[in-house]
């Protein structure tokens, strides 16, 4: 019986295929909050409209601690607050009306007016009011506060001429003088000016404009200065997925480890408890799990343009029915049948070849930075489903009855379903810390076979205890010959016509970088076209990147909804040089071995900007 129940347990897991989309270790990190990941080939399978995104220079800014001082009066205290309400209603009719606050100190109340810019305001209040209120006093309030301000940096200009050719001549001619210094040229009031040496201090400034480096190629050097701009957004000019990029997806709604040390460990003979706590968390619908690939190989972006030739994924749902499990843990008991008609299985693999293009787009009634995106996307796959099946299980005092009708639809390996997909996308930068996204992946798609086999399969199988006995002696041939004396129908035919959904994708998310080290991420992912799957309840996500900019990013995230009910993320990068590697896992579920689902990934990229 044991070994029965390993063997299950096996057929299970291996059997869970299909997943919630994920397609970079970015948005496995984050827990599908981070689509779109860092653009590049990040962008052809999330939102196209990434695909124009820009590197735009900003003024780079500086953190400044400062503090603002404001000057209040303390008008009068006491220990009846009514008292200095009335106070404070009295002066309102004279004409002195402001903002008056009654503070609780001590046991003892005071009223305060606040928000004098100066001391000097605050003395003619002082002097207005009644010489009665003799205890006033002038307060000193400081509020602490960072400002941010534009770094403003110096370089020494050697060179200002109208011709481009001039200034081509001296960029060579200076090319091993200048080969270890920051350079820039601008062209302003028509002059190409060629400046070099970026420092903090006018003062750094003027030792190098002095120095036998910059003296020896121009006596009449001078030092200028400039607002540092650094770029809002790293966009690769040319990304390539190398060599592979995947995304692995297992759960289901009932298996985890911890379920399956239970079974493993238990003693249900002696402890039958346990075998009824563990049926009884099986739902009434039965046992689902999947399991997902998402690989893909070949994917390219240049400047506004996306192609991946080899994006493969795998989507197949297993079905166990509650029955069956009762069965299998729990045994069968005379004239008591079970019906297993809930089984289900379902699979669909498909590759899609995709070109996508994407933009700015300058509209007058659009106050925002907005880009658009298109993808056309060209699939071949194969699938099978079962579209029908019936079945129980019974046994007497001495028989068994085994009744099945399975109806499956399928492919044959050398025949190639084919159909087409859109990608619409849309994304806006609010300000330069918050941006917003739209995007429908995979819109229409459909896998259109031209002969699809209809398999359908009748058994009744009735054994007697004499059967049973003779039929473990017989050989294979006895065997196959009796086999066939339960078979009621099976045939196979092929048909027309027959087409299956691909599902599709409506992705929404925000962006907002809080700060250099930390930005945030929010998604909401809705699956449409999920006939062939079922019914999928939209999944909310929220995550995090710390030191993005860095050579070791670190990912967070969490969602809920989806396939995966309540998931948690995690993920990290490694950034050398043109090369970036990035992981990204989750468990959903649960943590640790109550987890029932987790997602690994990885990719690979090159980058150039």
């Amino acid at each position: 019986m044991k070994n029965i129940i390993i063997y299950y347990l096996i057929f299970l897991f291996v059997s869970f295929l299909g997943a919630q989309y994920s397609y970079t270790p970015l948005e496995v990190g984050t827990a599908g909050a981070y689509l779109g990941g860092r653009l590049g080939t990040h962008a052809i399978h999330s939102n196209p409209a990434l695909l124009g995104v820009e590197s735009e220079k900003v003024t780079e800014m500086t953190p400044v601690d400062t503090f603002d001082i404001s000057y209040s009066i303390k008008i009068a205290s006491s220990n009846d607050q009514d008292e200095l309400i009335e106070i404070m209603e009295r002066l309102i009719r004279d004409g002195l009306d402001r903002e008056y606050i009654i503070e609780e100190g001590d046991s003892l109340f005071s009223l305060i007016t606040i928000g004098f810019n100066d001391s000097f305001s605050a003395y003619n209040f002082s002097s207005m009011l009644p010489s009665s209120l003799s205890e006033q006093r002038i307060e000193t309030d400081t509020t602490f506060k960072t400002i941010y301000r534009p770094n403003v940096g110096y370089a020494i200009q050697v060179l200002a001429t109208p011709s481009k050719d001039s200034l081509n001549t001296f960029k060579k001619r200076t090319k091993k003088d200048f080969k270890e210094l920051d350079t820039d040229v601008v062209f302003i009031d028509s002059l190409y000016k060629y400046q070099v040496g970026f420092m903090a201090t006018e003062e750094e400034a003027i030792v190098f404009k002095n120095s036998p480096i910059i003296q020896t190629v121009a006596s009449d050097a001078f030092v200028t200065s400039k607002t540092a701009m650094v770029s809002n957004a790293m966009v690769p000019r040319v990304s390539i997925s190398f060599p592979f990029r995947f995304a692995l997806n297992m759960g289901s709604n009932v298996l985890s480890a911890e379920w399956v040390n239970n079974i493993i460990g238990a003693d249900m003979v002696s402890e039958p408890s346990k075998k009824d706590n563990i049926l009884q968390g099986i739902p009434s619908s039965g046992i689902l799990g999947f399991l997902g690939l998402n690989a893909g190989a070949f994917d390219m972006t240049i400047g506004n343009y996306g192609i991946s030739l080899f994006n493969i994924e795998s989507h197949t749902l297993l079905n166990i029915p509650k029955a069956l499990t009762e069965v299998v843990l729990d045994g069968l008991r005379f004239n008591e049948p079970r019906d297993i008609s809930n089984f289900d299985a379902r699979g669909l693999v498909v590759n899609s070849t995709t070109i996508s293009y994407g933009r700015k787009i300058d509209i007058k009634g659009i106050p925002y930075p907005t880009h658009v995106g298109v993808g056309l996307r060209l699939l071949f796959g194969t699938y099978y489903y079962v579209d029908s099946y019936e079945g129980q299980i019974s046994t007497s005092v001495d028989s068994v009855n085994i009744y099945s009708n399975i109806n499956m639809s399928y492919l044959n390996p050398d025949d190639v379903a084919s159909g087409f997909g859109i990608d619409l996308g849309l994304q806006s930068n609010i300000n330069e810390k918050f941006s917003v996204q739209l995007s429908f992946i995979n819109l229409g798609a459909t896998l259109k076979s031209e002969k699809t086999n209809v398999w359908r399969s009748i058994k009744n199988i009735h054994l007697s205890n004499e059967d049973i006995s003779k039929y473990q002696d017989y050989n294979e041939t006895q065997q196959d010959s009796a086999e066939n004396t339960f078979s009621i129908l099976d045939e196979t035919k092929s048909v027309t016509g027959k087409s299956v959904p691909v599902p599709s994708r409506m992705n929404f998310s925000t962006n907002y970088i809080y700060s250099n080290n930390i930005h945030l991420k929010g998604a909401f992912q809705f699956l449409m076209q999920t006939k062939f799957l079922g019914n999928i309840d939209p999944r909310f996500s929220l995550g995090l990147e710390v030191f993005p900019g860095r050579s070791y990013p670190l990912l967070f995230g969490m969602s809920f909804g989806g396939m995966s009910g309540l998931t948690f993320g995690s993920g990290f990068g490694l950034k050398l040089k043109n090369f970036h590697l990035d992981l990204g896992f989750s468990q959903s579920g649960g943590i640790g071995n109550a987890a029932t689902g987790f997602s690994v990934s990885t990719g690979m990229r090159l980058l150039f900007w």
